[in-house]
């Protein structure tokens, strides 16, 4: 205190610090800012091609045959990575497909998917992803394939024809272009 008993502003500043709402507000959107941060470096980060391919480098078939198709790009086009295809774009859809993934990451650790055995449950695994392309319709597929990126009277007679007929029966992109990336898995 000066000596007209009045508090200094380091006074004041240390008595509004002492108040636990006064400190908890700015720790907490300090706290919410770095986590939302956080969150968002995670989501970027899972969805490069360098975090699938670190676990999928070991089931090299995956990586050469994405490699070896048109969606890895051949120069002229955009290249497609992994989580174009296999990540809905939406963000609960996002974060629910995400979450189940964490079961993917369980068996790699913990050895029920081995580079040994990986081709026996390959059929599952595709089986999956093909139903849930079927199930959104093929919407990652589309996100892509759209509008001035597929115009169906550009297409070839053939691709037009058949893209008719497969409108007019329900289909989608799947039921006709699996392997298409991937090697074609045959379902037993």
């Amino acid at each position: 205190m000066n000596n007209k008993g009045e508090r200094t502003r380091w006074q004041r500043l240390w008595s509004w610090l002492k108040r636990p709402l006064a400190l908890g507000i700015p720790i907490g959107v300090f706290l919410m800012v770095m986590g939302a941060a956080s969150f968002q470096g995670m989501m970027v980060a899972s969805n490069q091609n360098a975090f699938c391919f670190s676990c999928h480098l070991k089931m090299d078939t995956i990586v050469q045959e994405y490699k070896a198709s048109s969606h890895y790009g051949d120069g002229e086009t955009i290249p497609a990575t992994c989580s174009d295809c296999h990540v809905p774009h939406p963000f609960v859809d996002k974060m629910i497909v995400k979450t189940i993934a964490l079961k993917d990451v369980y068996h790699m650790m913990v050895g029920t998917i081995t580079e040994e055995n990986f081709e026996e449950h390959r059929p599952a695994m595709a089986e999956n992803v093909w139903k849930d392309f079927k199930k959104n319709d093929s919407a990652n597929c589309r996100e892509c394939h759209q509008g001035e990126n597929f115009d169906l009277a550009k297409q070839p007679q053939r691709a037009r024809l058949n893209h008719e007929k497969i409108a007019a029966r329900g289909e989608t992109c799947i039921d006709c272009h699996q392997g298409l990336t991937h090697k074609r898995i045959v379902i037993r």
